[in-house]
């Protein structure tokens, strides 16, 4: 839905910002069987980044660029929303499940996940699944290449991702991840013409890598009824690159808060961080440290239907990366209608 890898602090922000109308990992249900949901729908983003190409759903990003001076231009498309997860139930508060949760469909970086869960009673939920690309993100050959048309290639990526919710019978909740980032072209550097890139540039600007991502995060449960959830939440990310230029570590600090009121919820979301790069780039001169926010706001209604397994869905999200270097500046808006559907044991 979003592009990821734009700039590392906006991915972070982005991660963070738009996730389904829960808080939490969702209680393990006592009875066995199938259950999940999926939604479908469609929505419109635009995009300004120079080393995005979309994905295989959405087609975005100018892919010709006349100077490496030259901040990125705004390019819209509208695209498909789809996603969804499918769990099993086990005895004993196991629960396996399939998918990608609309957190992690908010980047553009589609990760799937196949996984266990389980519920430690006190102890709390415990859950640890694979990730991998279900929808490979595109990005440029050679984003730097002036002058000529650039070639999109994919950025896939697999990892891990632990999760411990409810920790001692607490409201915090922990997660790691890891993902090995591999580029299947990667040719940063080689078409720049405005200034010399050497092979030892060129090494500099290398994107395959690994990343690591940080999370912690405390639930309020607040007013009559519990209806209004907040959460603050932290995240810390390393982005190992082989090419020091393009490895950084990034911090975002979020509020996340939730209404859940007769019929609909709404959910608001509020984002901020910092990236710090590990050395120049060579392109440049310079480091292509980022600051960015991002907001946005979900709407969930529940459709007048027999089952009452409908649901109505809206969402418009902001974000912007502000880079020392203009050829790094990102921005993405996005709005998004569909339907949320639910189904096995409620």
């Amino acid at each position: 839905m979003k592009p990821c890898r734009r700039a590392t602090v906006l991915l972070v922000l982005c991660a963070c910002a738009v996730s389904p109308l829960a808080l939490a990992i969702e209680t393990i249900p006592e009875t066995a069987g199938w259950r999940g949901f999926v939604v479908l729908g469609g929505g419109y983003t635009d995009l300004k980044s120079n080393l995005v190409a979309g994905n295989r759903l959405i087609d975005v990003g100018d892919p010709t660029i006349a100077s490496v001076n030259d901040a990125p231009s705004s390019d819209g498309a509208f695209h498909p929303i789809i996603t969804g997860e499918v769990t099993y139930t086990f005895g004993n508060r196991w629960q396996a499940f399939f998918g990608t949760s609309l957190e992690d469909a908010a980047t553009m970086d589609a990760v799937t996940q196949l996984g266990l869960r389980k519920d430690l009673a006190g102890t709390g939920i415990l859950q640890g699944g694979m990730l991998f690309s279900g929808i490979p993100t595109e990005v440029w050959e050679d984003p730097y290449a002036e002058g000529v048309a650039r070639d999109e290639t994919d950025r896939d990526s697999t990892g891990v991702r632990l999760q411990w919710d409810r920790i001692l019978g607490s409201a915090f909740e922990f997660t790691f991840s890891y993902r090995d980032v591999s580029i299947d072209t990667e040719r940063s550097g080689e078409g720049v013409t405005s200034v010399t890139c050497t092979a030892a540039c060129q090494e500099l600007l290398r994107r395959d890598g690994d990343q690591y991502f940080w999370d912690l995060s405390y639930l309020f449960k607040l007013g009559e009824g519990q209806r209004h959830l907040l959460r603050p939440r932290i995240r810390y990310l390393t982005d190992d690159r082989d090419g020091a230029a393009v490895s950084n570590d990034a911090y975002a600090l979020q509020l996340n808060y939730i209404f859940l009121g007769q019929g609909y919820s709404v959910a608001t979301n509020l984002a901020a961080g910092s990236s710090s790069y590990d050395q120049p780039n060579p392109i440049f001169g310079s480091k292509t440290d980022t600051d960015g926010f991002a907001v946005d706001t979900t709407l969930l209604y529940r459709l007048p239907t027999a089952s009452g397994r409908w649901r109505a869905l809206a969402t418009v999200l902001w974000g912007e990366g502000n880079s020392d270097v203009a050829f790094n500046d990102t921005s993405v808006f996005q709005v998004g209608i569909g339907a949320l559907y639910r189904f096995g044991d409620q």
